[in-house]
C-alpha cells in the first residue's frame, strides 16, 4: 500500500491533506484520484523487498524449532 509514501509527500509537497489521516481516508483518495491501480502501485517492489527478510525469519524459526525440540543426549 502507499500509505506511508503519501503521507510523506503531503507533507513535502502540500499536497492532499488529510484531515485524520486514517487509512480508510487515504484509501479512498487514491482510488478517487488515481483507480485502484494507483492503490496497488509499487505492490510487486515492496513484496521482493520484504520476501528474502521473510524467508530468513521463517527458516529460523523453523530450524530453531525442530533444533529445541530434539532431546538432550546429555
Amino acid at each position: 500500500m502507499v500509505k506511508g509514501p503519501l503521507l510523506i509527500a503531503q507533507g513535502v509537497c502540500g499536497c492532499d491533506r488529510f484531515s485524520n489521516c486514517s487509512i480508510k481516508d487515504v484509501i479512498n483518495s487514491i482510488v478517487r484520484k488515481d483507480g485502484y491501480h494507483g492503490l496497488m502501485r509499487g505492490w510487486v517492489p515492496r513484496m521482493l523487498f520484504h520476501a528474502p527478510a521473510a524467508a530468513i525469519c521463517w527458516s529460523t524459526y523453523e530450524a530453531s524449532k525442530s533444533f529445541f525440540q530434539q532431546p538432550n543426549k546429555y
